[in-house]
Formats: C-alpha cells, sequence, structure tokens
C-alpha cells in the first residue's frame, strides 16, 4: 500500500483556503512569523516545521552524584530516536568528544536519563584541580510535519493581511514625506515590536490565541541549568 503523500505548507493552505489566491512567499512569512511569535526561531532562520535541532548545555562545575543525569529537550514534539548525545571535554584550546550510547527515554517523563563517563566527582568541584570543563551537545529532529490541521483557520486568515501588506505596487503605496519620523514604523523583528505585531494581533480571536498556543514554547524554561542530577 503506498504511504500518504504529505502536503507541503503551501499546499495545505492551497487546499484549505477557498476561495483565496495563495502566495508561497507569504505563506514562508506567514511561518515565520507565527515561529518567532511562538518561540520556535531560537536560532537565524528556524521554525516550527520538522528540523534538526542542536542544543549545548554545560555541565555543572561541582556536583554530588555523576552516574545518571536527566535531559529534558526544549523543542517538541521530537522524534526520540534522533537523538544524538554527545559530550564535550574542553581543555584549553583541545576539545575531545564522546558519542555517548547509554541513555534511556521515558515517554512518562518526557526526558532522557543519561549515563555521563565523567572522572571523579570531587575533580568538578573548584576546590579540586580538575582543568577540563565538560560540555553536553545534543542534536535531534523536532516539530511539526506540517501545519498542524488547528492552525489552518488561522493561517489563511492571517494570510490575507500577509498578502495585501506583500502586494503593494509603487503607485499604490504613499509617497515618502521626509518631514515625517523616520523611526516611527521601526519593526523590531526579534520582539515582534512594532506595527507587524499590532496588524496580528488585532486579526487574531481569543480561539485563535488558545491555538497558537498549543504549538507555543514559550512558556518552557530554557536557563542556564541543563538538567537534573538524580
Amino acid at each position: 500500500m503506498d504511504e500518504e503523500k504529505v502536503l507541503t505548507p503551501f499546499e495545505q493552505l492551497t487546499e484549505y483556503c477557498d476561495c483565496q489566491d495563495v502566495d508561497e512567499r507569504d505563506v514562508n512569512e506567514l511561518i515565520n512569523l507565527i515561529s518567532t511569535y511562538t518561540c520556535w526561531a531560537q536560532n537565524p532562520c528556524e521554525n516550527f516545521l520538522q528540523n534538526e535541532r542542536r542544543e549545548v548545555k554545560d555541565l555543572p562545575d561541582c556536583v554530588c552524584d555523576c552516574d545518571v543525569f536527566e535531559f529534558e529537550p526544549f523543542y517538541t514534539p521530537f522524534d526520540p530516536e534522533s537523538f544524538v548525545f554527545t559530550l564535550v571535554e574542553q581543555n584549553g584550546i583541545t576539545e575531545t568528544t564522546v558519542t555517548l550510547s547509554s541513555y534511556t527515554y521515558s515517554e512518562v517523563d518526557g526526558n532522557f536519563k543519561l549515563e555521563l563517563p565523567l572522572p571523579d566527582c570531587r575533580c568538578r568541584s573548584p576546590k579540586c584541580g580538575c582543568e577540563s570543563k565538560y560540555k553536553l551537545l545534543v542534536t535531534y529532529v523536532a516539530g511539526y510535519e506540517g501545519i498542524p490541521e488547528c492552525l489552518l483557520p488561522l493561517m489563511c486568515e492571517a494570510l490575507y493581511w500577509i498578502h495585501d501588506k506583500n502586494k503593494c505596487e509603487c503607485e499604490d503605496c504613499e509617497a515618502c514625506d521626509p518631514t515625517k519620523n523616520t523611526d516611527e514604523g521601526v519593526i523590531n523583528y526579534a520582539t515582534l515590536d512594532g506595527r507587524l505585531q499590532e496588524h496580528f494581533l488585532n486579526v487574531l480571536t481569543r480561539q485563535y490565541f488558545n491555538q497558537l498556543s498549543l504549538i507555543s514554547l514559550c512558556r518552557r524554561y530554557r536557563g542556564e541549568l541543563w538538567g537534573v542530577v538524580v
């Protein structure tokens, strides 16, 4: 039996948004906008669609038990089979890497338990003479295979104003007025401050906000501590 074809976001919206011209450039812009709004864009050109992710975590300088650690991925949903854990030892300008093979995944907790081949834990204390620093490099595949169905109505509605914004032609745009303050319409894309955010918020209903929160990573803690000692 043939596998069902996975539609691209452009194909999804072309099929779902009736009586609406869908432009691929507008779709890509909207995906990037929603990815930034929901904290998926942690790195340049990153969005909520399925792709490889990379996290680097500093291991604690001083711990009581080095046997087993817990690692909770920042990006979700993820493919548990795609994870590669690498222990990086840094000593001056020298780096030594070891790919870890001893770990388990807990579906209940949604995290991984790893055995790290670290030296004597006392060497991890600042009072001891260990010169090396240790980091954990994690790569894995995370994100959505396509646009979640619950977001398709939101995407169709938002595409209207994205399309209107992008279709402006020279004769339709306001003439440049040098007397106006040029900072007035500046948009900070990093935080979505400015007119773009206002426009985006105005077209969304409370129901759409609730749907958007289903894919949001903004409430997931991403501090300096990389995991929990167990």
